[in-house]
C-alpha cells in the first residue's frame, strides 16, 4: 500500500467527506444552515441582521387620509386633466334613459366594505396605523380630458391608487385576477415602456415597463363582446416595479426592514355617445388608447408620486430616524 492510499484509508470518514464539500457550493449553503440551526435562530438573526418582521412607513408629509381609509391628496387639476366634479356626468342608467344622481361628484370612488376587506384595507391593524399616519389606504378618481369633447371614448380615465405597508402582503390584487373575477376574459399582459419627464430617479428620464392588461368581456345588454385594456405599475420602497413577483420577493426579503408598496392602475372609461337609435356606450379602443397612455401618465404620475415615501425616506427609517414597531 502506497503513502497516499494509506492517508485516504486512515483519514476519519467525516472528515473526508467534509474536505471534498468544501469544494461544492451547495453543500456549504447546507453547512451554513447547519451552524445557523444549531447556534439558534436569535442567533442568527442578531448575527446577519435579519428582519423577521416588516416595519410601516409613515405617508410624506401633506397627504391626508380620511377615516374611511381615502386618501384625498390628490389634486383635482393634472394638467389638462381635471376631476369630475359633477353629479349625473358619467352614472348613466340605460333604463331610465339619463344620467343618475346620488349627491356626490361622479368622479369620486366609492368602495363598498365587502370589497374593502378583499383589499385588505381598513383593518384592526390599520385602524390603530392611521393616527399615526402609517396606514393602509386607496385613491380612486376619474378625471376628464378637458381637450376631449362629449362622448369620446378617451375623454374619461379612471385613476387608482393603493398603499400598502407595515406587512407582507402576496399582492394578490392585479387586473388579471379581479377583472377575470368580475366576468372578464383575459388575453395576455405585456410590457409597454412609458417615460416620464420632470420627475427624479429612479422614475424619471428612462423607460418605465408599465404593464398592459388585456381582457373580453360581453356586454349584458346588447350582447356584443368588446375588449377593454388596464395599465398599471407598482412602486416599491420609493422605486419603480413591473412584476408582482419582483413585490413579492422583496417583501418577503430577510434583510428588507422598513416595507411599502403601492400599485398605480388606470386605464379610459367607456363614453355615452348619442346615436340615431339611442344613447349607446362607446368603449375606448386599445390602440387608441395605448396611443394616449403616455400623455396621461405625463400629468398624473408626478402627483402620485408625490403621495409616496422615496428611496431616501426609507433610508432615513432603516437608519433609525423614526421605525416604531409594526401593528399586527
Amino acid at each position: 500500500m502506497t503513502d497516499q492510499q494509506l492517508e485516504i484509508v486512515e483519514e476519519p470518514g467525516l472528515l473526508r467527506a467534509i474536505a471534498r464539500g468544501l469544494g461544492d457550493t451547495h453543500f456549504l449553503v447546507a453547512l451554513a444552515i447547519l451552524v445557523l440551526t444549531a447556534a439558534g435562530w436569535g442567533v442568527a438573526v442578531n448575527v446577519l441582521k435579519l428582519v423577521t418582521e416588516k416595519l410601516p412607513v409613515p405617508w410624506p408629509a401633506g397627504v391626508e387620509v380620511n377615516d374611511k381609509y381615502i386618501m384625498t391628496s390628490l389634486p383635482d387639476k393634472m394638467g389638462p386633466f381635471e376631476f369630475v366634479s359633477a353629479d349625473g356626468e358619467l352614472d348613466y342608467d340605460p333604463k331610465a334613459q339619463g344620467f343618475h344622481k346620488d349627491g356626490r361628484p361622479d368622479g369620486e370612488g366609492e368602495v363598498a366594505p365587502d370589497v374593502m376587506e378583499l383589499l385588505g384595507i381598513g383593518t384592526a391593524s390599520d385602524e390603530r396605523n392611521l393616527p399615526l399616519r402609517r396606514s393602509n389606504w386607496l385613491a380612486t378618481r376619474t378625471y376628464r380630458d378637458s381637450r376631449r369633447g362629449p362622448g369620446d371614448p378617451l375623454r374619461y380615465w379612471r385613476l387608482e391608487v393603493y398603499y400598502y405597508t407595515g406587512g407582507v402582503d402576496l399582492v394578490p390584487h392585479t387586473p388579471e385576477i379581479c377583472a377575470v373575477a368580475g366576468g372578464a376574459q383575459w388575453l395576455g399582459t405585456t410590457d409597454m415602456p412609458v417615460t416620464i419627464d420632470g420627475v427624479a430617479a429612479p422614475w424619471g428620464n428612462t423607460p418605465l415597463a408599465f404593464q398592459r392588461a388585456m381582457f373580453q368581456r360581453t356586454d349584458m345588454q346588447g350582447g356584443a363582446a368588446g375588449q377593454f385594456v388596464q395599465y398599471y405599475i407598482f412602486c416599491l420602497n420609493g422605486s419603480p416595479k413591473s412584476s408582482r413577483n419582483e413585490v413579492r420577493f422583496a417583501l418577503g426579503s430577510l434583510f428588507v426592514k422598513h416595507a411599502y408598496f403601492a400599485k398605480v392602475q388606470f386605464a379610459p372609461l367607456p363614453a355615452v355617445q348619442q346615436q340615431a337609435g339611442g344613447p349607446v356606450f362607446a368603449v375606448p379602443d386599445p390602440a387608441q388608447a395605448d396611443l394616449a397612455v403616455a400623455d396621461f401618465v405625463k400629468y398624473f404620475m408626478p402627483c402620485v408620486l408625490k403621495t409616496l415615501p422615496t428611496p431616501k425616506d426609507i433610508d432615513r427609517l432603516d437608519a433609525g430616524a423614526g421605525g416604531e414597531k409594526a401593528d399586527s
